[in-house]
């Protein structure tokens, strides 16, 4: 039985193949195999690029050469190259691997285990860039990453579309975090894939790319009734794994993706900003510092979460094991009554962690819309507009300031003026012991308990 989503992708693919061949019987004459100018086309060295023949080793050997030459690489646009095992661009500098209309059909790929291998692999390359290839894996037998940077800096993967692949979708990873730095992951889509984009690099920005698994209409999800468990093939959307520093998430839609949509370790320095996440099957973003205890003594440090939008997931912000983080400005929401998932959640470990102005909607009962767990300390919640029959759950030492009311602001703890509180009526006063301000005091359910007196105080 084939699902909707397969469906869907099947008939994009046919299209892409149909497309191609057609595109080359009609155009093979017309247009030249060498490009001239700086560029070596794939068809130079055999290459096909009828979907049907296997163009590996064509391939490689246009990617190697340019390694000698240092020319870019052109994949031209209407035509599927089949490839049956990894292709890599080793040690180039100032170059461009160009596929704008084209498609690399992975089938039946070599063994690869947990992404050892990538449909295109790039490592110990400099100021580059990889525009606009399709990478599909069509018989999904292998764990291959759809594109993988190592060892690399500099580089931008633009305008990439990554189906199917049973790994990551497009990976910058280093077996030591950190050594590829300074990488674009920019206007991307990834479909289908066990991780859609991931990172421990330096200085990696991820923005503005659709990353969507479709979990609920994938073959798996009808087995496994819709409810998620492992293994599985579909995890999280954008993984910013252990040791990643300065890297910035912004501006993605990511959605229904198997885990969570957003899933970071102990990483430093995040920015985690206006992006779009709905219907994961967890959370929608998740800052783990210590990977679900993975790495005992793990923390992240330094993570901004601003200006998403993050509804229906099983938990909309997680922050565990975490120091020094900002939650401004966010909009969540839990729209199914029968669902206890919190919109924003403070847990385990957490320090030092400040949840401003958020919009958080639950439609749960009983369920908390914002939630502090006794083990997170030093946490402020303040000007969050919370629409939920539970709005916080939190230790008596969580400062919380909000509205009650119209025109009322209300803490839970100490209020501590330094300096004076000028609140309530005022009356002039020019020797001590005078009554210059009253301040009226209220219950928690708003009635008053009446007027305390500021006296004047000259030195």
């Amino acid at each position: 039985m084939m699902s909707r989503r397969n469906a869907l992708l099947a008939g994009l693919v046919t299209t892409t193949a149909v497309g191609g061949l057609a595109a080359s019987a009609s155009g093979a004459h017309a247009a030249p195999n060498t490009t001239g100018d700086g560029w070596i086309s794939v068809l130079d060295h055999g290459a096909v690029g009828d979907g049907t023949t296997d163009d590996t080793v064509a391939i490689q050997a246009a990617l190697t050469a340019a390694t000698s030459t240092g020319d870019s690489v052109h994949f031209p646009a209407g035509r599927a190259f089949k490839v049956s095992d990894e292709l890599v661009v080793s040690g180039l500098t100032h170059f461009v691997v160009s596929g704008y209309g084209a498609t690399l059909v992975l089938k039946g790929g070599q063994p690869s285990v947990k992404g050892a291998k990538a449909v295109l692999r790039l490592t110990g390359c400099h100021r580059f860039k990889v525009l606009g290839l399709e990478v599909w894996d069509s018989d999904r037998s292998q764990q291959y990453n759809g594109i993988r940077i190592a060892s690399s800096s500099g580089g931008v993967i633009e305008g990439v579309t990554v189906r199917n692949v049973r790994f990551n979708g497009i990976a910058v990873y280093d077996d030591i975090p950190g050594q590829s730095d300074d990488i674009a992951i920019t206007n991307c889509t990834t479909e289908g894939t066990w991780f859609g984009i991931s990172s421990n690099g330096r200085d990696v920005r991820i923005t503005n790319n659709h990353v969507a698994m479709d979990w609920p209409s994938t073959d798996e999800a009808r087995l496994k009734g819709g409810v998620w468990s492992e293994p599985s093939d579909y995890y999280d959307g954008i993984g910013i794994w252990a040791g990643a520093d300065r890297n910035v998430v912004s501006g993605n839609t990511i959605t229904e993706c198997g885990q969570a949509g957003i899933f970071t370790e102990a990483c430093t320095n995040l920015v985690v900003a206006d992006n779009t996440v709905t219907g994961c099957q967890l959370r929608g973003i998740e800052i783990d510092g210590s990977n679900g205890g993975k790495f005992p003594n793990g923390t992240a440090v330094g993570v901004s979460i601003t200006g998403n939008v993050v509804t229906d997931c099983k938990g909309q912000i997680n922050i565990l094991s975490a120091r020094d983080v900002t939650v401004v400005g966010n909009r969540t929401a839990n729209n199914n009554p029968s669902l206890a998932a919190s919109c924003i959640a403070i847990n385990l470990k957490t320090t030092k962690t400040v949840v401003v102005g958020n919009h958080a909607r639950q439609a749960h009962a009983t369920f908390p819309a914002i939630f502090v767990t006794g083990a997170a300390t030093d946490v402020t919640l303040a000007w969050n507009a919370v629409e939920a029959a539970v709005p916080y759950q939190a230790p008596v030492d969580t400062v919380i300031i909000r509205r009650s009311g119209p025109g009322q602001i209300r803490t839970e703890g100490k209020l501590i003026a330094v300096g004076g509180i000028g609140v309530g009526n005022s009356a002039p006063a020019t020797t001590p012991g005078s009554v210059v301000r009253k301040i009226e005091v209220f219950s928690s359910t708003g009635a008053s308990l009446g007027w305390v007196p500021v006296y004047n105080t000259i030195t």
